[in-house]
């Protein structure tokens, strides 16, 4: 039995600096978000500096989850946008 595995991923541009500015606005280290949402801090870097160029959705659930917040209204946004 052959399983096929899809990965669902967002391009949104502006997504990574957003990361960034929760992160810093709730005072938390790349280190410490890093680490809840499961990933490197080098990773999380890419993903802040716009470096990735689309992002897995699980991860961004895992960062969502990490931050304290929710991405999908944005996420719907640009979507609805793109399809415009």
């Amino acid at each position: 039995m052959n399983l096929m595995q899809v990965t669902l991923s967002v391009d949104l541009p502006g997504l990574g600096t957003r990361i960034r500015e929760i992160r810093e606005s709730k005072g938390l280290s790349p280190t410490w978000v890093a680490a809840q949402a499961g990933m490197s801090v080098g990773n999380l870097y890419r993903i802040e500096t716009e470096d990735a160029k689309s992002l897995p959705r699980e991860t961004l659930r895992k960062l969502s989850d990490a931050l304290g917040v929710n991405f999908d209204a944005e996420v719907k946004a640009a979507l609805v946008q793109e399809i415009e």
